[in-house]
């Protein structure tokens, strides 16, 4: 979705706005095992209103195989 690109139904009408607050919880992830804080970008299709998160900044997350409780998936 990041590249503007709706993966459930193919739309082009994808919008993001990275100022946006989010209502339910706040806008970054604590990291936990480290002072850091991932923040989120939250992208959404106007067609089908499918919503995705994404981290605005990878290099936040380059540690994370190696963080406290991160495990990965599959």
């Amino acid at each position: 979705m990041k590249n503007g690109h709706c993966p459930m139904c193919n739309s082009m009408e994808v919008y993001s706005n990275p100022k946006a607050e989010f209502r339910a919880g706040t806008d970054f992830v604590d990291l936990e095992d480290e002072e850091n804080e991932i923040y989120l970008i939250a992208c959404v299709c106007k067609d089908c209103g499918f919503a995705a998160m994404f981290v605005e900044d990878l290099d936040d997350i380059k540690g994370l195989p190696k963080m406290k409780g991160w495990k990965r998936v599959g």
